[in-house]
């Protein structure tokens, strides 16, 4: 029995997966790809698995699609990459991973499932990163096309052990120059790195968005130890410099969210994420996987915010009234959404889980307060798909995205305090 398999959110039949990758639309479907182990329910060489929709809410398993068969790619793998459309095929930029080097890679694709590598492979090694940075932490390809030229952010470690986020330009996608260093991140613990960066332009602004291992906790900002942060700002690609023009900030406050990725499709933004984390235990491991991804959801720009929203026909849920006091709780089945006016505070629990989530210090996560200026208006959007809870509040002011290992036959919904 399949207590903990979700029915929407993507998972592997068996095996593991991790990052969503190549997200893209093409030949009237859409593609995502994720970082997968076929061969264990732990983390291993890696293969980009196929998944594909018409509807971005059903979701089909295909097969693998880039395998570790190349010099270049064939001690840990095929690495997290993005996707673009050119010439009507997909070129699919990955982490290439052998002989202790990092090189980003590409593939090449007519109808979204067979992929050819380029035979003059790898198409960005260190010969291309400038004084101080280090071909064996450099990875996580983000392709993007501006006014006819191509550009790819790709992550780095630097010898004196702070990560950046790099920007290169290309005519062709094949030949490429370093263009500048955008963004550092000095204070990441435990030798953490930032990953799998992601950019979105809208009006002239952009959101610079990013995965981070080990944050340092600023007040409600960072509190899990593998983030998706995200800043909004201006980008001279000719410069390659980026303003910010807004804080750092979290989209997704949950437990579980990681490695964003995102496409814009008829002037809109869709979004899929790592539903999962790194350094825990895995309860439906004895189901024969581990990991899987988000819902697909909306992405809106809202000055110096973004915010998610839940697709049409998601089969969400709403509970919507007044505080009746300054203090209301909504519990589903076992998570507990506590609100407190006074202090405005909103407190997530997912206590009594039938199996626990525990981090490799021995740390049970499962309870999480930040700040949200809210007043007795209360609405709460939830997606309940057996282990996975994806929940919107107040129109996606805040959103949470948590596994919780909990069965249930029928959704138990308890409000208290609220009209």
């Amino acid at each position: 029995m399949n207590k903990y398999r979700p029915n929407y959110h993507i998972s592997p039949k068996k095996g593991w997966i991790n990052d969503p990758n190549g997200f893209v639309y093409f030949n009237n479907q859409f593609h995502v790809y994720a970082q997968h182990n076929p061969k264990d329910v732990c983390w291993g060489p890696m293969h980009w698995l196929h998944f594909v929709s018409e509807d971005l809410i059903n979701w089909k398993q295909c097969e693998i699609s880039l395998y570790p068969d190349q010099v270049y790619d064939c001690d840990l793998g095929c690495f997290s990459g993005s996707s673009i459309v050119y010439d009507n095929k997909i070129y699919a930029l990955y982490t290439g991973v052998a002989n202790g080097k990092q090189r980003q890679c590409l593939a090449i694709s007519e109808d979204g499932y067979t992929y050819k590598k380029y035979e003059h492979n790898p198409i960005i090694d260190e010969r291309h990163l400038p004084n101080g940075y280090l071909v064996s932490d450099f990875r996580d390809p983000k392709v993007f096309e501006i006014n006819n030229k191509y550009y790819v952010l790709c992550v780095c470690r630097n010898e004196n052990n702070y990560s950046s986020i790099l920007l290169f330009e290309s005519e062709d996608l094949i030949n490429y120059r370093f263009v500048n260093v955008l963004k550092s991140f000095y204070d990441l613990k435990k030798g953490g790195m930032v990953e799998c960066p992601e950019i979105i332009f809208k009006d002239g602004k952009c959101a610079l968005i990013y995965s981070l291992q080990n944050p340092t906790t600023k007040g409600d900002l960072y509190q899990n130890s593998f983030v998706v942060g995200y800043q909004i700002g201006t980008l001279d690609v000719n410069k390659g410099i980026f303003t910010p023009i807004g804080p750092e900030r979290e989209i997704d406050k949950g437990f579980d969210s990681y490695a964003l990725q995102v496409i814009e499709k008829d002037n809109e933004f869709y979004s899929v994420s790592w539903m999962s984390s790194w350094g825990i235990n895995y309860p439906s491991k004895k189901e024969g996987y581990a990991g899987q991804l988000s819902l697909i959801k909306k992405i809106i720009f809202d000055d110096d915010k973004l915010k998610y929203q839940f697709l049409e026909n998601q089969n969400t849920k709403i509970i919507k009234g007044k505080l009746i006091n300054d203090e209301a709780t909504i519990k589903v089945n076992n998570v507990l959404i506590d609100f407190d006016k006074a202090h405005q505070t909103i407190t997530i629990s997912r206590k009594n889980m039938e199996d626990q989530i525990i981090d490799e210090d021995g740390v049970i996560i499962d309870s999480r307060t930040f700040h949200l200026s809210f007043n007795e208006e209360i609405k709460v959007e939830y997606h309940l798909d057996n282990s996975c809870l994806e929940i919107s509040i107040n129109d996606g002011d805040a959103f949470f995205s948590m596994i919780n290992y909990y069965h249930y036959d029928d959704v138990n919904v308890v409000v208290n305090n609220l009209k």
